[in-house]
């Protein structure tokens, strides 16, 4: 129940690197928590996540991956005027600027950089995925 209020919503969200490696710590407490195993026990994270999750336990990375293709899959699916369809393929506005020292990611460059790390799988060439991308749009 823990992890389901955790990752509500987290199909849709453009995770930095730093808040990937927050909710992966926060989820590890939480199962160290309910397992009553603690740091003097020298138990791993991925033995804790078996014993709390069962066998096919997968890590909030893992999950957080798995919920965005199966949204891009919904997405990809829709007609051309549905919201979340042009939401993913429009770009940022000019006028639109970043915050000194932050991350800019956005939903489409988190999927990009999903689907480049699928590339092993098989070639795969999505809509609207160009070399150019949406900046031309």
């Amino acid at each position: 129940a823990v992890r389901s209020v955790l990752l509500y919503g987290c199909e849709t969200w453009p995770l930095r690197v730093e808040d990937t490696r927050k909710l992966l710590v926060f989820d590890r407490r939480c199962l160290r928590n309910i397992a009553c195993i603690y740091w003097v026990h020298w138990v791993s994270n991925s033995e804790v996540r078996r014993r709390v999750l069962g066998n096919d336990s997968k890590s909030v990375d893992e999950v957080v991956n798995l919920h965005r293709l199966r949204w891009l899959g919904h997405v990809l699916r829709m007609p051309e005027h549905e919201l979340p369809r042009r939401a993913m393929l429009t770009s940022v506005g000019d006028g639109w600027k970043k915050v000194r020292g932050s991350q800019t990611k956005t939903w489409h460059q988190c999927l990009k950089s999903l689907n480049s790390s699928l590339s092993h799988v098989g070639r795969c060439k999505l809509l609207g995925w160009g070399p150019r991308d949406y900046r031309n749009q």
